[in-house]
């Protein structure tokens, strides 16, 4: 019997016990003889497949697994380990070291520091220091491994006190990374800091370096809840006033933390300290800079109590103190201001020239009672920088102006400009180099941009210039076969496809000159096959664009015009230009170019694609105003001319009759004007379903909703959320599955055999696979984008409290699209602006804002339509409305007068929404709204809000502010 055979023996009958006989008996060369049998046996034990009825698993069973990894130790070399095995069981590699040990174990190990799993099973700390004193492990392992696996027996004072070098050097390594201590802390039974109380009170760790250590932790780049506990730890161990004072420069430089638990920990304790002779007054006073640029409302309170006890003991300081409090008025918050200036008043001199000067910058941000507390500090400075001001402030600001004719408005652009066009490509050499980007996204134009070049440039390029498409077709099995990067969403993997077609297409043109795209595929399809019945099996081998599948196409327009492109391409005929493929950036078509296009087709007597058709219709430029285009209209004939006409025409331009082609008419209707019903399209098949399906304007409601769920005691768990909601009315060619359940979908389908492109958005079952997608989704249709925004909000912004990867990435990248796009808002992109100023993520929180104050300065936003829907939403308590007013203090408010007034447009129709109990956080936008009357020189008219009101001053933490606004 064959060494082989003798090992397929002891595989295949789980001969344990016989393995390492076996092994200790090999020679080296038998050794590297066993390989390819090992990698066999590897393939097919490891493949997955059906174990039973319902289950699936690997072939091997728990002993043969034992016996392949026991072999592949001793056998493979370091590549080929990393080939067949994903990292080596801790266990198995025990038994084997009484008499073998890998070569490569070291570099193995140390590679393995580098990544997130580390390639060891069951590795721990007392495993490694093993190892290490055995000389398993020859070199020395990172203080962050360390300190990784020691963090597990954080809690276990005995098992610390086991290796010296352990109290001695190792446990100071939990102190410069982040390995979950707070976690491992946790499972202390409320002792928290058991083990390092334990030893610094026995003496075993140095009580000054711990406290040290604790402090300089907070700014060691780890995240949050870690920050404080180190925080937590220092004021754990009670550090007397002598140490503190010792630590001072410590102390001070965790105020400049990135996180504001640690800051006020520390604030806590300086409240007591800074009376102290020996306090480092100048040093904490260098760093309220930093404390008041924070947006933690909580620190600028704590600093403000350790400024107001420094000027009550150090009256040497008083000015320079009042000064420097006056940074805290850069915050619009009334209480902190409030506090600052009983401060200034308390303690400062009116006839301190740099006291005036400090107040005189923060006038801007001033709330109006301030400016009239400080009065008698600000007189003088009118001259300075108050005169400034006043030449960069309009003249009606401040006015009672009611008329929003009197603010100028910043001019809107023309999409179709000269500086905007997007760059044409002039010959094969600019295809070839457009195809090399194509794949990075580096613009969002590429995709669409790329097929329209192929179509022109294809049969021009010269048989030299074919091999310069190799790199370009080994990024594209690369994307396949790895994913790709973060930027890379499920359409590149389609181009990807699409190219791998075309580089067929063009070794059948050149079998010689593409010789090298011909091995390259071959190479890869080898490649793929070795992972058939593994996850990352692609089947390259039969992979192709027209490839068609059971499960429903999630990108079905994409994917067409992919295949048109590709039949275009492969056509023996001329090829007419792709109607779609933009001309102005983001993803615009000029009218005269879709005209001349179809000019081609009209000369060809061909039919254009459906699909490309609708695209380019769902882009043309509505706003372009050219007198030549009724001239060039002309060029047209019959169908061409009329449906260019009505979608390029008056606004009350109808349709004229024959329609040959209903999918293009019913799609120039629904971009011309949305909620317009034309009578001309009545017998169309797409009026028999829904019409919201084709426009996005469902029915939306926010309501409460009652979940529940059977706890540990059997006891239900049941608690109250806010939820938005469309109601997705049902017909015969639309059904709910599923209904108000967490997996809740939509089946859809059209009447007509030739869909629309907005028919295809609730075909998309899982959002969250496409968000890197959702861009150039949203750019197939950018002149009625509301059937697709409808289904990222249902799919992501349904609940305020969703904070989770995959809810941010897709409101982030919805409430980016709607930033770029230029159509006429209609309710769905309404909601979803509103709901987004009210959502966890703060950068999509951001970007709504900048939105309002860009729309809002060109005049194209309703904002009392806006506040009506925040009010809705808070009416049933979606959303904490702290997001919204932090928003509009730090982002929406005095951006200019004509913000100013539409802002108080917003929150009087928000106000009237609101129910007569007060909701949480009422009285800070109650503050906002009697500083914005203040600053419109304006007065609450509103019937419904002058009743709320007159509720409201009853309750007695609003009765103040009431007052203010009703004075």
């Amino acid at each position: 019997m064959t060494i082989e055979e003798r090992l397929n023996e002891i595989v295949e009958k789980q001969q344990g016990d016989d393995i390492i006989p076996f092994l200790q008996g090999l020679t080296q060369e038998e050794r590297k003889g066993l390989v390819p049998c090992l990698n066999k046996l590897e393939e097919y034990y490891s493949k997955f497949v059906q174990l039973n009825e319902n289950t699936y698993g690997t072939r091997a069973t728990s002993v043969q697994h034992r016996i392949i990894n026991l072999t592949a130790l001793v056998v493979y070399s370091l590549k080929e380990f990393r080939k067949y095995e994903w990292g080596i069981n801790t266990e198995e590699l025990n038994e084997l070291i009484p008499w073998y040990i890998p070569s490569w174990l070291d570099s193995f190990f140390k590679e393995g520091e580098s990544k997130e799993f580390d390639g060891f099973y069951g590795m721990n700390y007392e495993i490694l220091m093993d190892w290490i004193e055995q000389g398993v492990l020859t070199i020395t392992p990172s203080p962050q491994t360390i300190a990784k696996y020691l963090v597990n027996y954080l809690n276990n004072t005995d098992f610390l006190q086991k290796r010296v070098i352990t109290l001695k050097e190792h446990i100071w390594y939990l102190f410069q990374h982040d390995c979950r201590q707070n976690w491992a802390d946790s499972r202390t039974s409320g002792q928290p800091y058991f083990s390092f109380r334990y030893f610094v009170e026995h003496g075993q760790l140095d009580r000054m370096r711990v406290l040290r250590e604790s402090l300089l932790a907070v700014n060691r780049k780890m995240n949050k809840n870690l920050c404080g506990w180190f925080a937590g730890m220092f004021t754990a161990l009670n550090p007397s006033i002598e140490e503190q004072l010792a630590l001072q420069p410590e102390i001070f430089a965790v105020l400049s933390a990135p996180h504001s638990r640690p800051v006020n920990t520390i604030l806590g304790l300086l409240k007591g300290l800074c009376v102290h002779p020996q306090f480092r007054i100048e040093e904490f006073l260098n760093q309220t800079s930093v404390l008041f640029a924070s947006d933690v409302k909580a620190v600028h309170q704590n600093t403000l109590a350790v400024l107001n006890k420094l000027a009550k003991e150090r009256k040497e300081f008083r000015d320079t103190i009042c000064c420097v409090a006056a940074q805290g008025l850069m915050s619009r918050e009334e209480s902190t201001q409030s506090k600052i200036v009983k401060l200034i008043l308390t303690y400062g001199e009116t006839e301190s020239a740099t006291l005036r000067e400090a107040l005189s910058v923060y006038t801007e941000t001033m709330l109006t009672n301030t400016k009239k507390e400080l009065k008698a500090y600000l007189e003088n400075n009118e001259s300075g920088h108050t005169s400034a001001y006043n030449e960069a402030t309009p003249a009606h600001f401040g006015q009672p102006d009611n008329d929003s004719a009197s603010f100028v408005y910043e001019p809107i652009l023309p999409i179709i400009r000269e500086d905007n066009r997007i760059q044409e490509i002039a010959s094969p050499e600019d295809l070839i180099f457009l195809a090399s980007q194509v794949l990075d996204v580096n613009e969002i134009y590429h995709f669409d941009l790329l097929l329209g070049a192929l179509v022109q440039w294809d049969r021009q390029q010269e048989a030299k210039q074919i091999s310069q498409w190799t790199p370009i077709l080994q990024r594209a099995y690369k994307l396949l076969i790895n994913g790709g990067s973060s930027r890379n969403g499920l359409l590149d993997q389609l181009m990807a496809t699409f190219l791998l077609d075309y580089a067929k297409l063009l070794v059948k043109r050149f079998p010689k000159e593409a010789k090298e795209l011909s091995d390259l595929h071959q190479k890869m399809v080898q490649k793929d096959e070795l992972q058939k019945g593994k996850w990352g099996y692609r089947n390259l081998q039969k992979l192709t664009i027209r490839q068609k599948t059971n499960q429903k196409e999630k990108f079905p327009v994409h994917k067409q015009l992919l295949c048109r492109t590709l039949d275009l391409l492969e056509s023996k005929e001329k090829p007419l230009p792709l109607l779609s493929t933009p001309t102005h950036i983001p993803m615009f078509i000029a009218p005269a170019t879709l005209i001349k296009r179809l000019k081609q087709y009209q000369l060809a007597n061909a039919e254009p694609d459906d699909m490309d058709m609708q695209t380019a219709l769902s882009r043309v430029a509505l706003d372009d105003s050219s007198q030549e285009l009724p001239i060039i209209l002309q060029d047209l004939k019959g169908e061409y001319q009329r449906l260019l006409s009505f979608l390029l025409g008056a606004e009350d331009a109808l349709p004229q009759a024959p329609f040959t082609h209903p999918s293009w008419w019913m799609t120039a209707g629904l971009v011309k004007s949305p909620e317009t019903i034309y009578s001309e399209f009545k017998d169309f098949s797409y009026s028999k379903g829904p019409r919201e399906f084709l426009t996005g304007n469902f029915v939306w409601r926010t309501y409460l909703h009652t979940d529940s769920y059977i706890d540990y005691n059997k006891k239900k768990v049941e608690w109250t959320s806010a939820i938005l909601n469309f109601d997705i009315p049902e017909s015969k060619n639309s059904h709910i599955v599923n209904k108000d359940e967490y997996n809740e979908r939509i089946n859809y389908h059209s009447y007509d055999p030739h869909p629309l492109v907005v028919e295809m958005y609730p075909l998309i079952e899982r959002y969250d696979d496409i968000q890197n997608d959702l861009p150039r989704l949203a750019w197939l249709t950018p002149n009625m984008p509301e059937p697709l925004l409808v289904w990222c909000i249902r799919s992501a912004i349904y609940y305020p409290m969703l904070n989770e990867v995959r809810e941010i990435g897709i409101t982030k990248a919805t409430i980016e699209a709607l930033h770029q796009l230029r159509h006429t808002w209609h309710e769905t992109s309404y909601i979803l602006e509103a709901s987004c100023m009210l959502v966890a993520d703060k950068t999509s929180r951001s970007y709504a804002a900048e939105i309002w104050i860009d729309r809002v300065g060109k005049g194209c936003i309703d904002s009392e339509h806006i506040g009506k829907i925040l009010g809705s939403h808070q009416h049933t308590g979606w959303g904490p409305l702290k997001r919204l007013t932090d928003l509009i203090q730090q982002q929406m408010m005095n951006v200019s007068p004509l913000h100013n007034r539409e802002l108080e447009k917003l929150i009087v129709a928000m106000l009237a929404e609101l129910p007569e109990k007060p909701i949480k956080d009422l009285k800070k936008l109650l503050e906002i709204y009697a500083e914005l009357l203040s600053i419109n020189n304006s007065k609450a008219k509103d019937e419904q809000v002058l009743h709320l009101l007159d509720v409201w001053k009853g309750v007695a933490n609003l009765k103040k502010t009431v007052a203010n606004i009703q004075h």
